[in-house]
């Protein structure tokens, strides 16, 4: 797995935008995953706060002391996951492949960010699911990237901050941001049963036409015989085309479950 780790300064405040993304992946151990990303993300993070000290690196003994730190942080984490009770609709998901039947055990079914997490283990450990991760992020028709910043954030005032030049107005690029089509999509595989809980942006923003703007997941999976090659195609265009999908109420920190 390798995550990619872009950081930009900002001339502004003398401060940086630190992005770190994952490529796609597919049918690994999500355990495995969970301990490699969440190590290499804190070992990361800490060695941006050393920098901040100046620390300049690199430093065998420095390195050890940020593994053994990052290792018990997972090993921390791992076990909150493991302790989570995880919805038992779920769990009878992964056990039937009948499309009636998994609609009517997703229905008004919520789910936070670490259940689903917990969910992902246990589906592995208990079930022998693998775990797959495709993301696909599209413009807007008519964006020239090459006119784009290096980065466009809006704040929660609506004021739109950008780092690097670009001739587009303030008002082009929160339109360039608004309109940008992100999903990402997650599988769970066991031969050739397989199940696909997907969001975009706009849903885990409140964006679509769902419960008043409640953030949500979208699932599909085997059992409505559309192939998985053709169902990852669909999610990773720009425009997908899929049936009337279950929606699950999604809670992350932005938005807990009271």
């Amino acid at each position: 797995m390798k995550i990619r780790v872009l950081k930009i300064g900002d001339p502004k405040d003398g401060g940086q935008y630190i992005m770190r993304e994952c490529d796609d992946f597919e049918y690994v151990n999500p355990i495995h995953h969970f301990v490699d990303s969440t190590i290499g993300l804190s070992m990361s993070f800490d060695r941006d706060l050393l920098k901040l000290k100046g620390y300049v690196g690199p430093d065998d003994k420095i390195e050890q002391t940020l593994f053994k730190r990052a290792t018990k942080l997972c090993e921390e984490e791992i076990k909150k996951l493991k302790s989570i009770k995880i919805p038992e609709e779920l769990i009878t998901l992964l056990q039937t492949n009948d499309k009636k039947k998994q609609i009517k055990l997703l229905k008004n079914l919520t789910l936070t960010s670490n259940e689903f997490l917990a969910f992902i283990i246990h589906a592995y450990n208990k079930f022998g699911y693998t775990y797959s991760q495709y993301k696909a992020s599209h413009h807007h028709e008519g964006i020239d990237t090459s006119k784009l910043p290096a980065v466009i954030h809006i704040e929660d005032s609506g004021e739109v901050h950008t780092i690097g030049s670009t001739p587009l107005t303030k008002g082009q690029l929160k339109q360039v941001v608004e309109h940008r089509k992100v999903i990402v999509s997650k599988f769970l595989d066991k031969g050739d049963i397989w199940h696909c809980f997907f969001l975009t942006f706009k849903s885990l923003d409140g964006k679509e036409n769902y419960h008043n703007g409640q953030p949500h997941l979208h699932y599909i999976s085997s059992a409505w015989n559309i192939p998985r090659q053709d169902v990852k195609e669909q999610l990773t265009s720009k425009k997908y085309s899929l049936p009337s999908l279950p929606h699950i109420d999604f809670h992350t920190h932005r938005n807990p479950r009271e």
